[in-house]
């Protein structure tokens, strides 16, 4: 018994639709339709028609769903291109009815999943049928129940030929057909630009983040062929509303000559995603009029002209643990400072500051 009621409640589960655009189908490309499973398990969807007025559409056959996967429907593009696709059929809309509709419909004829669009909640959403051709000359003929059936899920939305809705979190939000303006309007927090520079063998990354709503976190990464897109770091979003927060980061599995590719991301749940802008930069070692040697407890420096400067020492996170200098130094002679190693236990860089620019350099293990 207990078998079969596992079967029945894997039977009964259903994608969620995350957004639905449903634009002008004839006349734009703004349609979109995301689906996504939500469940630990795979969910077979293959064969089912997806429904909208405008048209019907039966899934490829084999479409399963990975846990925590999104599939998008799109006139263009997507996962799913419906422009063109062969088991795909216009439908002529009646438009008697207001809002708009998107519903997922079982290889045995059940509505699984629907999604309801119409600006007032107690328009009623007559039932509706139709018949969808496949390209093998198959009529598989679909009927959709009235707004009483539980499969169907209300938003009100007012309509609209280039917006829709988006579920983020449990709340469905207006959305429009462009995906990095709906990430500017909801994601909690806003990143400048990213500013990146090759010094010291590493490259240091700097940029502000600007907190609109709690969240846990964003992250840093890295784009290098072949590998594609990496997780550097993850990095706790700014407490405070509204604050901006200054942030840096130093990247140091990099080579010179090459040419990387860094971005911030933050993700909130599946339907939100905001990225910064890439920044690129090769490695090109830079010919200085400078020399550094850093050991535990002592610093060796050489500049060619006596010019004021401060000597810090980081953490291996970045974070200052000790003032070594702060003053002018002679030019042309070897400047030497020294510190106490017993009173700092993490100490993994020296950072020199010149009126120009920032040097630094790992301090070899003591």
């Amino acid at each position: 018994m207990r078998c079969l009621f596992c079967l029945s409640l894997l039977w009964s589960q259903a994608p969620e639709i995350l957004r639905f655009i449903p634009g002008r189908y004839r006349e734009n490309p703004h349609h979109r339709i995301d689906l996504y499973n939500p469940y630990s398990y795979p969910l077979s969807i293959g064969g089912w028609l997806l429904v909208t007025r405008e048209y019907s559409v039966r899934l490829p056959a084999a479409l399963t769903l990975a846990p925590g996967q999104q599939y998008r429907l799109a006139k263009r593009g997507g996962n799913l291109t419906l422009d063109g696709y062969p088991d795909f059929l216009i439908r002529i809309p009646d438009r008697s009815q207001p809002g708009e509709y998107v519903a997922l419909i079982d290889k045995e004829g059940k509505l699984r999943k629907g999604l309801y669009l119409a600006p007032l909640a107690q328009v009623l959403f007559l039932p509706d049928s139709g018949i969808n051709i496949t390209r093998d000359g198959k009529r598989i003929a679909f009927y959709l129940p009235s707004e009483t059936a539980p499969s169907w899920e209300y938003v009100p939305w007012e309509p609209d030929p280039i917006t829709g809705v988006v579920r983020i979190g449990n709340t469905w939000r207006y959305t429009v057909s462009d995906t990095e303006r709906e990430a500017h309007l909801y994601a909690p927090i806003r990143f400048s630009t990213l500013v990146a520079a090759y010094e010291g063998g590493a490259v240091h990354l700097t940029w502000e983040v600007e907190g609109r709503e709690r969240c846990q976190g964003y992250f840093l990464e890295k784009w290098e062929a072949p590998r594609g897109w990496k997780k550097l770091r993850s990095f706790p979003c700014p407490s405070a509303i509204p604050t901006r927060q200054k942030a840096e980061y130093y990247d140091l599995s990099v080579k010179a000559y090459t040419t990387y590719h860094y971005r911030l991301v933050y993700e909130g749940g599946p339907s939100l995603r905001l990225e910064s802008a890439p920044t690129t930069l090769t490695c090109y070692p830079q010919q200085t009029r400078f020399r550094l040697e850093a050991q535990a407890g002592l610093v060796r420096l050489w500049l060619a002209q006596s010019q004021p400067i401060k000597v810090r020492l980081l953490d291996e996170y970045f974070i200052e643990q000790l003032r070594i200098y702060d003053g002018w130094v002679n030019g042309g002679v070897e400047n030497i400072f020294v510190w106490d190693t017993s009173q700092v236990r993490k100490g993994s860089w020296v950072v020199v500051w010149t009126p120009q620019r920032r040097y630094w350099e790992r301090l070899c293990t003591r």
